[in-house]
């Protein structure tokens, strides 16, 4: 998205008419209203556990996941001093030209790498990304044809500059997932479930990471970093520099609300699967990125993702007749490549998880 005049000056980019959001969705930076009780929980009891101290956070969890679909963790286990580093080599990656980034961009045939035109609900985000997978490479059936027997293997793209750009992103990544499996026992926990319960649903994940970069921009009321959306994978665990822009958006009226920046956590959002595999117990909370005209702003996502063939479907032991199953099951790994394959092909309409909720027609994206 935007392109730079040199190696160390970066100028906002003009803004496009792809990049401007609808008036009823645009921010309204001059009346922000912010989440004064953040569901925020500390896991320091778990490095020496007794089960007083665990039965108390996994009923903190089930709590901020019921509610809001999100908490934040603080105490996590993750090294501070691995987040500025990612920072800094992306900060560097940014500064460099257009071309040269655009060595590893994405394209149909590579989900992976470096984007500037990322889209939600087919309006241009007003952000660059790198996306990059927590395993070197994948094998994939080669289309997303039912009976496809052929395979094609999918690999990371890592660019030349900075030198340890890739160094820097296996190192936090490697520290996210140990949080990560640790998240999700505590979840599965909350649900009643044994604390591996998710684990067979991972023995060949998916997993990845992106790293987001919200250039500054001189009209942040007509343009999103991320317009509003849920997530769709596991888990998504959210770092972020000091400049707020999260959004959350509150289930019981509708209001957008500012999630302040705390130093040192790690926010958690959950996503579609867990959605489905709770079986409605939990719902996703639709969150949006807003940009600011003072400051650029950093966040990395690490994201839990199943197995490709793994077919989602509510978690056998939460269905009953009282409880009946409220989804039909899907193949994970043909919704992900669906859906990455919709935001490079802007004239398609991305697949939601809740176009597999029984009784319920597709309705528009939120």
């Amino acid at each position: 998205m935007p392109t730079a005049v040199d190696s160390t000056v970066m100028l906002p980019p003009p803004i496009e008419a792809s990049t401007m959001v609808p008036p009823h969705l645009r921010p309204k930076p001059d009346t922000v209203k912010y989440l004064e009780d953040v569901p925020v929980i500390d896991l320091s009891p778990l490095q020496t556990p007794n089960s007083h101290d665990l039965a108390d956070i996994v009923a903190q969890v089930h709590i901020s996941l019921k509610e809001w679909g999100f908490f934040v963790v603080v105490n996590h286990g993750v090294a501070p001093g691995l987040w500025p580093e990612v920072i800094r080599v992306m900060s560097e990656f940014s500064k460099l030209s257009f071309e040269e980034k655009r060595k590893v961009a994405r394209n149909p045939n590579m989900p992976w790498g470096y984007n500037e035109s990322d889209h939600t609900n087919n309006i241009r985000d007003w952000a660059e990304v790198f996306d990059f997978m927590l395993k070197e490479e994948l094998s994939i059936p080669a289309s997303l044809e039912p009976d496809c027997q052929e395979t094609s293997t999918l690999h990371n793209q890592w660019p030349e500059n900075p030198a340890d750009f890739r160094k820097v992103c296996q190192e936090f990544t490697q520290a996210a997932s140990k949080l990560m499996c640790q998240l999700l026992e505590l979840i599965a926990l909350s649900l009643g479930l044994p604390a591996d319960r998710f684990n067979r649903y991972l023995e060949n994940h998916m997993n990845y990471a992106r790293i987001n970069y919200f250039p500054i921009c001189p009209t942040p009321e007509l343009v999103l970093g991320k317009g509003a959306h849920k997530d769709h994978a596991i888990l998504t665990l959210l770092t972020t520099n000091e400049v707020s822009g999260l959004e959350l958006k509150r289930k019981s009226d509708g209001e957008w609300l500012r999630l302040r920046p705390i130093p040192d956590s790690v926010v958690v959002i959950m996503a579609g699967v867990l959605q489905v595999w709770s079986n409605d117990e939990y719902e996703c909370i639709v969150h949006r990125v807003v940009v600011n005209s003072e400051n650029e702003r950093f966040s990395m996502v690490t994201v839990a993702s199943p197995s490709y063939h793994v077919m989602v479907k509510p978690i056998e032991e939460l269905v009953t007749e009282e409880n009946p199953s409220k989804f039909k099951e899907y193949k994970w790994g043909d919704f992900f490549m669906s859906r990455r394959v919709s935001n490079l092909d802007k004239t398609k309409t991305a697949i939601q998880i809740t176009d597999f909720k029984l009784g319920e027609e597709r309705k528009p994206h939120v």
